[in-house]
């Protein structure tokens, strides 16, 4: 009852918007059906002949326009309003079915150094809240060397730049595991590729990835 007063309060003094334009909504995060339709494009990425670990990869949107501003305000400039508005859009997943075989869904770790200096890791705030009332939610992978920016490597440089990147944290057992790789972007695929390929060594028996946002096809 607390919350649900305190939501109402907090929706009076801030009504509800869309992310994308400022239309009023009707509640926290929800876009307005023109701008949804701007960036929407659920599909299975195709991997290409690099990608062998990965089993498999759903998208939600294109990363373009207002889903890349939101993404890059969310994670370099810490503004969590936008939270919501990724956590509408994981809402609208049209292929819950196809995960029901799903034993755990595991987020993308950042570096140590770089989730300190950040404060959170964005990755963890989009998806574990969503993914708890599905699966068990566990920070399975941790990264064990610094890897620089990727955004200005080429397709090759990015897969090496991952090598060995990481590893599965003692407590977890990946052996016999469905498991769920999320993360907020997919470029190449490099990143989720070195977390697959390192759970599949441990024994994991598949990985399935799902991102916000991608440009790939």
């Amino acid at each position: 009852m607390l919350n649900q007063w305190k939501e109402c309060l907090t929706n009076l003094i801030y009504p509800p918007r869309c992310p994308a334009c400022g239309a009023s909504a009707a509640r926290r995060g929800e876009w307005c059906s023109s701008c949804l339709a701007a960036i929407w494009h659920p599909r299975m990425i195709n991997r290409t002949a690099a990608i062998r670990s990965l089993d498999r990869c759903y998208c939600l949107t294109e990363y373009r326009g207002s889903v890349r501003r939101i993404l890059h305000h969310l994670k370099y400039k810490g503004d969590l309003r936008y939270v919501p508005a990724c956590q509408f859009l994981l809402g609208k997943f049209p292929w819950m079915d196809r995960l029901q075989h799903l034993d755990c869904a595991i987020p993308v770790p950042l570096e140590p150094e770089k989730e300190q200096k950040r404060g959170f890791n964005q990755t963890e705030i989009i998806f574990r809240s969503w993914a708890e009332t599905h699966w068990r939610w566990c920070q399975g992978l941790q990264r064990v060397r610094p890897t620089p920016a990727q955004w200005h490597l080429s397709k090759g440089e990015r897969a090496e730049n991952m090598k060995r990147a990481f590893e599965v944290k003692g407590s977890f057992h990946a052996a016999g595991k469905q498991i769920l790789l999320v993360d907020d972007i997919y470029t190449t695929g490099a990143t989720l590729e070195a977390c697959a390929k390192t759970l599949k060594q441990n024994g994991a028996a598949g990985v399935t990835g799902l991102v916000i946002a991608s440009g790939a096809l």
